[in-house]
């Protein structure tokens, strides 16, 4: 995207067409801005004609009211550039704190757009950094050059212009070649020091995201006793960015000095001409005055747009990470979307797919599940039985083939509309930091309690939970880790009975259970099921024998299908799976 582009984008949360007291808020400080400009140029005016009007011999009566004229005129115009200027902040800052909630809103929605394998590739506290720097960058690039950059310029050629016509051309030029040598180092070594600043970033993004992955995953971390190594990995990022700050701060202190003996330059040369022609009667004091006063309001300025330069480049560099998360394609659903039917017979039809190119996991699977029926996916690890869950839920498009749901292509359909219909217990239960209530509420926010405490019950969490001091209320911990793997499994058995979807998905649902728990809340799960179409995917083959058909899975294909008793008596790769498993539960001596 353009960076014409990125301002064009932006600028519909700025202008914002259904708001119209922020248009006239944005209207109001446009105003302000130019009436303090205007005040800002009459200063150096009256200041002039105070020194004047004191060095002339006048009447005294006519001198006290003239020069208590210019006094206190010169007052209100200092007073009134201040009022307009604090004004024209207030009406902004309310324009601008808008469009960042908009934006950000934005931003946060988008990315939970992106497709799976977006967020997989990136780490969550990198994503943190780059959209709290982006917005930042915005509100700072439409605050500073629509409300001091291009307004300062404008100024700047003004007061040229005045000084050229109040006091020739000679000090214009003086002035005007001082402004175009400080623009012109401030635009080389600025573009130099860029360097510097995209290091910073990277490796801001780099500690964020280790610095987060390491919290998220300190049981891990504990268990491996990697203290030590986390912190020596977060070390590298912090030096990297510890050096290119160095840098950065010592290219800093090159430009200012730069800057400095730029301004010191024009500076004297002007007052030494200014000096000369006060002795040779060519200027009063009064003019002496003003046209100092003109050039400190020139060089000023030429300071404040050096370093807000500085912060506009690296604004802009911020805000290029901004942008490359919002240039990405978000999941894109078929023009002619179509609605899922209540029969939610699913069908998968000659599916391949591979994450890869060279990572071909399903090859020509077909089977049915039909309306109500409760079918397994068996197999080896890696057969891909999990991947036919993803791409149930769209998380992934088949390569080939096609998956449909009542006889409609699932790919016709809005993924928020197919995931609305489908509840799922995954293999891994990442809970959010809050209390079980929310996190068993996070099925449907609008259920009433006997909903969520029947929830509870077919999850087998109601003695769980009445033990607890707090109950539903117990805060559960980053990822859930205040609670054991059986007890997080359950919650997510929970949070899906509630949804109340018309197609369940176990994806080795009670995996991380007890023998005597599995059993209870199977037969819970059983009741559940009986009232939807259930795709279980299971490595323990003792957990699916009551279901309707098994698909045996192999090498990305379906080896054999049938009900358990069939696959027994056939003597294929289930059967032999089969044995294996129950030959490894045998208790010992047997």
């Amino acid at each position: 995207m353009t960076l014409q582009n990125q301002f064009r984008f932006l600028l519909r949360y700025f202008w914002v067409s259904d708001r119209p007291d922020l248009k006239w808020r944005l209207l109001g400080a446009a105003g302000c801005l130019v009436l303090a400009k205007t005040s800002n140029l009459a200063t150096p005016w009256l200041l002039g004609q105070t020194v004047d009007t004191l060095d002339q011999n006048a009447v005294v009566d006519v001198w006290v009211l003239s020069a208590l004229g210019l006094v206190f005129a010169y007052a209100i115009s200092r007073l009134a550039a201040l009022v307009f200027s604090e004004g024209r902040e207030v009406l902004f800052t309310a324009v601008s704190q808008h469009a960042i909630r908009a934006l950000t809103g934005y931003v946060f929605a988008h990315l939970h757009r992106l497709p799976m394998p977006f967020h997989l590739s990136r780490q969550t506290g990198s994503l943190d950094r780059l959209i709290d720097r982006g917005t930042k960058a915005v509100d700072f690039l439409l605050r500073y050059v629509a409300f001091n950059v291009g307004p300062t310029l404008i100024e700047l050629v003004i007061v040229s212009g005045i000084v050229w016509a109040l006091f020739g051309g000679i000090y214009a030029l003086v002035i005007g070649l001082t402004m175009a040598a400080y623009i012109l180092l401030t635009l080389q070594i600025t573009t130099w020091r860029l360097r510097f600043r995209r290091t910073m970033n990277a490796a801001d993004n780099m500690v964020a995201g280790r610095l987060v992955d390491s919290f998220v995953n300190v049981e891990t971390v504990r268990l491996f006793g990697n203290e030590s190594y986390e912190a020596s990995r977060l070390d590298e990022g912090l030096a990297t960015y510890e050096t290119a700050a160095n840098r950065s701060r010592f290219s800093l202190m090159l430009l200012n000095l730069s800057q400095t003996v730029v301004v010191l330059t024009g500076v004297t040369g002007v007052l030494v001409l200014a000096a000369l022609d006060v002795q040779s009667g060519l200027l009063t004091v009064g003019a002496f005055v003003t046209l100092n006063t003109y050039m400190l309001q020139a060089f000023q300025p030429l300071n404040f747009l050096g370093s807000v330069y500085r912060e506009i480049r690296q604004s802009l560099i911020d805000m290029e990470n901004l942008f490359e998360v919002i240039s990405e394609p978000v999941e894109a659903d078929r023009y002619r979307e179509r609605t899922l039917s209540e029969q939610s017979v699913i069908q998968f039809q000659n599916v391949k797919f591979g994450y890869g190119p060279d990572r071909l996991i399903l090859s020509d699977v077909t089977f049915t599940i039909p309306l109500g029926q409760t079918v397994a996916v068996v197999g080896e690890t890696g057969s891909g039985k999990t991947t036919l869950a993803r791409l149930l839920l769209r998380f992934y498009d088949p390569v080939a083939g096609e998956i449909s749901i009542g006889g409609v292509n699932i790919q016709d359909v809005s993924r928020y509309a197919l995931r609305q219909r489908i509840g799922v217990v995954p293999q891994e239960t990442v809970l959010f930091n809050d209390t079980l209530r929310y996190n068993i509420a996070y099925g449907n926010h609008d259920a009433s309690m006997a909903q969520i405490d029947a929830a509870v019950e077919v999850a087998g969490l109601t003695g769980f939970v009445r033990a607890l001091p707090d109950g539903l209320e117990t805060e559960v911990g980053t990822r859930g880790l205040k609670l054991s793997g059986g007890e997080k499994q359950r919650v997510a058995i929970a949070r899906a009975v509630l949804k109340e979807p018309a197609i369940m998905i176990f994806d080795e649902a009670t995996s991380s259970l007890d023998t005597a728990t599995e059993a209870a809340i199977q037969a819970n799960l059983e009741r559940v099921a009986a009232q939807q179409t259930t795709l279980i995917i299971a490595h323990r083959l003792s957990t699916v024998t009551h279901a309707d058909r098994i698909v045996v899975l192999a090498d990305g294909r379906v080896a054999e299908q049938g009900a358990h008793q069939e696959l027994i008596d056939r003597g294929g790769l289930y059967a032999q799976l089969w044995q294996i498993q129950s030959q490894s539960v045998q208790p010992l001596g047997t």
